[in-house]
């Protein structure tokens, strides 16, 4: 009697694209009495969208983080991102940190330079991880997409974001 398949086997949408998947991530902690954003930016000049698949967010602030996406990028560079293929070298897409002026716990109006996408995060001292079935995000060529706290109430308090970004430049070129 031939056997006949019992289920369905679903693989995550990040898996399908593993030959074309990157890495970036960096550690920023702003300057005393500041808040700090981390961003991925899209520095393909080839017309290449950075899809998002997940990211892990370490949040050392009194606060809670937002995420923020905008056209262009702030701050300085601090990483540029790896293919997951070991040996393979450097890839689209960099890591910027910049100093926030603190604000107080505040979601700035959508649009503006620091849209607000969506808010999340857990309290200071702890690593989240985002995920869905599909992209978290699709970053254009040219614009940034990433985390920012602002919620800084003390002169010696500062933000400190670890980041890492798990991403694919696709259509893929190699």
């Amino acid at each position: 009697m031939a056997q006949k398949p019992v289920g369905t086997r679903v693989r995550p949408s990040a898996d399908w694209f593993a030959g074309a998947t990157a890495m970036a991530g960096a550690i920023y902690r702003g300057a005393a009495g500041n808040g700090a954003q981390v961003t991925l930016y899209n520095d393909a000049p080839a017309g290449q969208y950075l899809w998002l698949w997940w990211m892990s967010v370490f949040n050392d602030a009194e606060g809670t983080f937002q995420f923020v996406a905008f056209e262009g990028n702030q701050g300085a560079m601090l990483q540029q991102g790896a293919w997951i293929t070991v040996g393979r070298g450097a890839t689209f897409g960099q890591v910027y940190g910049v100093d926030l002026a603190p604000a107080g716990f505040d979601f700035p109006p959508f649009g503006t330079q620091q849209g607000c996408l969506g808010g999340g995060g857990d309290e200071a001292g702890t690593d989240t991880c985002f995920r869905s079935p599909g992209p978290l995000a699709v970053i254009p060529p040219g614009f940034s997409f990433g985390v920012s706290n602002n919620y800084i109430s003390g002169v010696i308090s500062a933000a400190t974001f670890g980041i890492t970004f798990y991403y694919s430049p696709l259509p893929y070129t190699q």
